[in-house]
This record gives C-alpha cells, sequence and structure tokens, in this order.
C-alpha cells in the first residue's frame, strides 16, 4: 500500500484509547516487551542512575500516554504534558481524573512495580503521576510557535516516545520538530527518545496509519544539527511477531542539548 494513502496521527479516524488498548495494555500484544517491557527497564535504569535529573520534566509524546512517567515521577517534582489533538488531551484527562471507561495503564504500572521490587503497589505508582503532571498543554503543528500563546519555562528534561515520527509527514518535519523540542530545554538539559528504525505503518482498527521511516545515520545526524550530543543509543532488534506494525529495529536515545542552533 502507498504510504501517501496511510491515515495520519491528526485524522479523525485515530483512537486514542484504541491506541492503549492495542499496543499497551497487555499481554495479547505479542510485542508488548519492545513497546513497554524495554522502555521501561530503560528509563528506570536512566533516572536512578541519577544521570538524567532536574525539577520539571516536558513530556512530548504519542497519544495519552501514561507508562514512560512512572519512572519519571519518582524523580522530578513536576510534570507538563504536551497533546497534539483534542481527543488525545480528553483521553489524558480522563485517566487523570479516573473517570470510569478511562484508558487503562495497570500493565505497565504492575511491571515497573516488579521491576523495582516496589510492594507499594501498581495504584500508588499511578497516583504518583497524577499529583506531579501540572499541567497538560496542546501542541498546534500549524503554528509556527506550536504553544502559543502558552509559555513554558525551560526544562532540564523533554522526554519524546513515538511521536516525531507520527506528528510530520517527512524527515524536514522530523528536524523541524527536533529543534523545537530543544528550544524547551536548558544547555545541558536531557532529551530522551524512543521510537523505531525502518517502520512505515502502524494499525489502528481497519485503518493503516503513518509513521516516519528512517535508519540509524539519520536520527544521528539530525540529534547533531539540531544541536544534540547523543550520550546513549540502545538498539533492540524486533520480533517481528505481528502484522500491527514493521519495523525492525527499537531504539532508545537519550541526547544533551550542547548549543543553541
Amino acid at each position: 500500500m502507498d504510504s501517501s494513502l496511510h491515515k495520519h496521527y491528526h485524522d479523525e479516524e485515530f483512537d486514542p484509547k484504541g491506541l492503549v488498548d492495542t499496543y499497551f495494555s497487555g499481554e495479547s500484544f505479542p510485542l508488548i516487551d519492545e513497546s513497554v517491557g524495554f522502555p521501561l527497564k530503560k528509563l528506570h535504569e536512566t533516572f536512578s542512575s541519577g544521570r538524567v535529573k532536574g525539577d520539571t520534566l516536558i513530556d512530548i509524546s504519542m497519544g495519552p500516554s501514561v507508562y514512560h512517567l512512572l519512572s519519571a515521577s519518582d524523580f522530578f517534582k513536576e510534570i507538563i504534558v504536551i497533546e497534539f489533538t483534542e481527543p488525545n488531551i480528553q483521553e489524558f484527562e480522563k485517566w487523570l481524573k479516573k473517570d470510569p471507561g478511562a484508558a487503562e495503564w495497570s500493565y505497565a504500572a504492575k511491571a515497573l512495580c516488579e521491576l523495582e521490587g516496589n510492594r507499594e503497589g501498581w495504584q500508588v505508582k499511578e497516583d504518583k503521576i497524577r499529583r506531579v503532571v501540572k499541567q497538560v498543554v496542546k501542541w498546534d503543528v500549524s503554528k509556527d510557535n506550536p504553544l502559543d500563546p502558552v509559555v513554558l519555562p525551560r526544562v532540564d528534561c523533554v522526554i519524546s516516545f513515538w511521536c516525531l515520527h507520527v506528528i510530520g509527514r517527512d524527515k524536514e518535519a522530523f528536524r523541524s520538530n527536533l529543534r523545537k523540542f530543544a528550544s524547551l530545554l536548558n544547555i545541558g538539559g536531557h532529551l530522551i527518545l524512543y521510537g523505531a528504525f525502518n517502520m512505515t505503518y502502524y494499525m489502528l482498527g481497519e485503518h493503516k496509519f503513518f509513521f516516519l521511516s528512517f535508519d540509524e545515520k539519520f536520527l544521528r545526524e539530525a540529534l547533531r544539527d539540531a544541536g544534540y550530543v547523543i550520550e546513549n543509543m540502545d538498539v533492540l532488534p524486533s520480533r517481528m511477531g505481528c502484522d500491527l506494525v514493521d519495523c525492525d529495529h527499537l531504539v532508545y536515545v537519550i541526547a544533551r542539548k550542547e548549543r543553541e542552533v
């Protein structure tokens, strides 16, 4: 299928809760270790080591995501969440308020508790996120200043899972968004990315959605040109156990902002 015919992240067919139910909520997804287990382990290692720290973290990720904030909430006093569409904002706020029918993230919370040997319980983990999330802001891709009229303080950490692949339609948009993310960071602050190499689509229901494909060489060059220095890059071969996605590798990156661009 021609990728130009794929649906896009901002199309009305994108179902935020369907994304969570399909890819993140349990072992029915055959690649659950790649979508949840591996990144949870890497984030736990990153934050517990003390190499990435600060008071405030900005999250700019795909969908109404929670799992990648589980570890962060133990190490940052405040989290600002940036979302890209009203349905995603609404779904995330439903989870914050514990509304009936909200997306389910207990699988990830339980997995992290097991990883940490944490006896407090997964509900405590989730409630900690609810306490430290101080603001949910919309990013408008149609604007040169996508957060206008909101002005956010620069922070020491930006975390971004999957969204750079889906919010732009080409590699130049990817590069532009990397620079915009950098504008939210202090010099010396860190960007944590999770994504995939050589992946062109993901399925939601009957719809095939666009996913920007690139390789390691492109990612390294784009980060360098946006003012980052890569401190760590972990690449995990995908088991390719289903037809819902077509990636061949997952990638976890810690990059430090070295200069303004």
